[in-house]
C-alpha cells in the first residue's frame, strides 16, 4: 500500500539550510539535466564469504509503526515485520548494478513458491490452489497447514485494514474472494468472482500474505472486527526467518535466525536501529559503525561516493515521490482542477531532481511510472515548469489569493520534507502560503487517509505490480476506496480500469490504460515528482544485499 519514507533535517544543518535549497531549487528549475544517476562507489560489494554467524547492522530513519503487517498500510513496515512471518510466494529477484547485489524484478508475473510449494491457476483463473510445504511449525510447535493459512487470510478478511485492502485489490463490494478452504491438511484452495492473476503478488506481500500462528494470536487477544491487537504490534506470532528477540518503539529491532526455518537467512542476527536524524544516519555510515543505511537524504548518500568507507548504489523501484492534494471540505480550493494545475506547473521539478534526489530518480508526470512496463513516455512525459502558465491557471481558477494550507510530512522522510520545502517556496510567487509540518508516523497515516487535513508528501507505490492493481488502491473511485489519499473520482477512467482488469489483448489493454493516465494527468490530483530509484548505503563489509521495496532482510550479509 501506501508507503511513509525519510524525513528530519538535511545533512546541511537544520530548516534553514532547506528554506535555502527552496530558493536554488527555483532558479535551477530550467536548466539541470535530468539524468538518473547510477550507482557509485566500488566496483561491487566485498568478495569476502559471508559469515552467517556475523550480527548486522542496519541503520534506518523511519521508525515502523507496528509489528503486525496486516494492520499497516507503510511500504517499509511490512517488509521488516515480514521478517518474523512468511508467506505462500515471494517475488523473484534479478541482479543490480553493483556486483554482489541484486532487486526486486517488476515484471508482473515475477513471483514463485515461498511456504507453498506449488500453485495453479484453473476455473479460467478464478480458482487458486496452493499445496504448502510439509512439516512446517510456528515456534509455539503448532504445524503450520491449511487451517493456519486459512485463519490468516480470514483475519485480514475480519479485521478490514491495510491488509484487506490489499488482499482485495479494493474490489470489496461484491468482495473478489468469494472463500478461501483448507481442502486437505496443506491444500488451501481460493475461489474468486472474476479472473485473479493478481492474487499470485497479492500473496507474496506480508500485508496480505503473513501466515498467523492462530493459537499464539488467540491466546493474545485474537481477532475483533475492525480492531487492532495490541499485543500483536510490538510481538511476533509468525513462522519466519527470523525471530524477535527485543523490541524498543521508534528506536531499535532486534532479530536472530529461526534456528527451524526451512530456508535459513545469512545473517544470525540483524540489529535494525530507528534514526530519523539526517546527520547522526550519515556519520555512522562513514564511520563504519552501521554495515547498511536506508532512509538518508539522496545528497547525503551522494556525499559518500568514492569513500572507502561503502558502497552507494541505487535500484530500481515501484514507488515514486508524491505531493497529493486532497480534494475535499476541508480544503475547498483543491477541489478545483485549475488551481491544482496552477500549482503543478509551478513546482521546480529538475531543481528538484537534481538538489534533492541528487538523480536518482527519473521526471514524469501521470499515474504510471517509468519503471513499470506499461509506461508510455508520450503521455507520461514531464511536465514543465512554467511560472506563467501557472499565474494563468490560478487567474482561470478563482481563487482568491493569499491562500494558506499545511503540507504533511511523515516523521524519518529526510527527502519528503525536502520536496515540501521546495514546494513552498516555489509557491509563494503564487500567492500560495504552504507550511511544512512534520508528523509521527501513525499521526501521518491519519491524515492521509481519514482525516485529509492538508497536502502531503510521501513516497508513493503499489504493493502490487500491475495497471489495475495501482488504480484500485490509489486512484479508485468511491464506495469501494477507502484509501484514495486524495479523494478524487474520475468516474470515466474508472470505466477504463476496469474494463483492463479482463482486457488481455493488444493494443486495446494499452489503449484504456494509457487513455485513463489521460484523465489521471488532466485532472491533476497530485504533483508526480520523479519516479524514485532505491539507494543504499553498503558497508565495506557487506557481501550480499538485496533491495526491494518492501525491505527483505533474508539476503543481506556481511563478512
Amino acid at each position: 500500500m501506501k508507503p511513509i519514507r525519510r524525513q528530519g533535517t538535511g545533512p546541511q544543518g537544520g530548516v534553514a539550510a532547506l528554506a535555502g535549497i527552496a530558493v536554488a531549487l527555483l532558479l535551477a528549475a530550467c536548466g539541470s539535466s535530468s539524468s538518473s544517476s547510477s550507482s557509485a562507489g566500488s566496483s561491487g560489494l566485498s568478495n569476502a564469504a559471508g559469515n552467517p554467524n556475523a550480527t548486522l547492522i542496519v541503520n534506518n530513519s523511519v521508525p515502523v509503526a507496528t509489528l503486525d503487517p496486516g494492520l499497516t498500510t507503510n511500504d517499509q513496515d511490512p517488509g521488516f515485520d515480514g521478517a518474523m512471518y512468511s508467506t505462500l510466494t515471494q517475488v523473484t529477484q534479478v541482479p543490480g548494478k553493483v556486483a554482489g547485489t541484486t532487486e526486486q524484478n517488476l515484471a508482473i508475473t515475477a513471483v514463485k513458491p515461498y511456504v507453498a510449494q506449488s500453485y495453479a491457476y484453473s476455473n479460467g483463473s478464478r480458482t487458486l490452489t496452493f499445496q504448502i510445504r510439509p512439516g512446517l511449525k510456528f515456534p509455539s510447535g503448532d504445524p503450520l497447514d491449511a487451517k493456519a493459512v486459512v485463519w490468516s487470510i480470514e483475519r485480514d478478511i475480519k479485521l478490514e485494514q491495510g491488509g484487506y485492502s490489499v488482499l482485495e485489490e479494493t474490489d470489496y463490494t461484491p468482495p473478489l474472494i468469494k472463500s478461501v478452504k483448507a481442502t486437505g491438511p496443506l491444500t488451501v484452495v481460493f475461489q474468486y468472482k472474476r479472473p485473479a492473476p493478481n492474487q499470485l503478488q497479492v500473496l507474496s506481500t506480508p500485508t496480505a500474505g503473513a501466515i498467523y500462528d492462530p493459537k499464539l494470536v488467540e491466546e493474545h487477544g485474537g481477532v475483533k472486527k475492525g480492531s487492532p491487537n495490541e499485543w500483536l504490534a510490538s510481538h511476533d506470532a509468525g513462522y519466519g526467518p527470523y525471530l524477535l528477540k527485543s523490541y524498543s518503539a521508534n528506536h531499535q529491532l532486534v532479530l536472530e535466525a529461526n534456528p527451524s526455518f526451512f530456508e535459513p537467512p545469512k545473517t544470525k542476527k540483524i540489529i535494525l536501529n530507528f534514526i530519523p536524524d539526517n546527520e547522526t544516519l550519515l556519520l555512522d555510515a562513514q564511520s563504519g559503525a552501521a554495515d547498511i543505511t536506508l532512509g538518508l537524504t539522496n545528497q547525503a548518500a551522494h556525499s559518500l561516493v568514492g569513500n572507502a568507507c561503502c558502497t552507494v548504489a541505487s535500484f530500481k523501484s515501484r514507488q515514486a515521490e508524491t505531493l497529493n492534494f486532497p480534494e475535499n471540505a476541508k480544503n475547498p480550493f483543491f477541489k478545483n482542477q485549475d488551481f491544482r494545475q496552477a500549482l503543478s506547473y509551478a513546482f521546480p521539478y529538475e531543481g528538484v531532481l537534481q538538489k534533492v534526489a541528487y538523480g536518482y530518480g527519473k521526471l514524469y508526470f501521470g499515474e504510471w511510472m517509468p519503471s513499470y512496463s506499461w509506461y508510455d513516455p508520450k503521455v507520461g512525459a514531464p511536465r514543465p515548469t512554467d511560472i506563467t502558465k501557472a499565474k494563468e491557471l490560478l487567474a482561470k481558477s478563482g481563487i482568491k489569493t493569499p491562500v494558506s494550507f499545511t503540507i504533511y510530512v511523515g516523521q524519518g522522510d529526510n527527502i519528503g520534507k525536502e520536496i515540501a520545502t521546495a514546494a513552498a517556496g516555489a509557491w509563494q510567487q503564487l500567492g500560495v502560503n504552504a507550511k511544512v509540518q512534520v508528523v509521527s508516523a501513525a499521526a501521518f497515516l491519519e491524515v492521509v487517509y481519514t482525516n485529509h487535513a492538508g497536502a502531503s508528501v510521501f513516497l508513493d507505490g503499489p504493493q502490487v505490480v500491475a495497471p489495475d492493481y495501482h488504480w484500485a488502491y490509489d486512484l479508485q473511485c468511491p464506495p469501494n476506496n477507502q484509501f484514495n489519499d486524495t479523494d478524487i473520482c474520475i468516474p470515466a477512467a474508472d470505466k477504463l480500469m476496469k474494463e483492463v482488469a479482463i482486457t488481455t489483448q493488444e493494443p486495446g489493454r494499452q489503449e484504456k490504460i494509457n487513455k485513463a493516465d489521460e484523465y489521471y494527468i488532466e485532472a491533476t490530483p497530485r504533483v508526480w515528482v520523479y519516479d524514485s530509484e532505491l539507494v543504499a548505503v553498503l558497508g565495506k563489509n557487506v557481501t550480499s544485499y538485496y533491495s526491494s521495496d518492501l525491505p527483505d532482510m533474508r539476503f543481506w550479509a556481511n563478512g
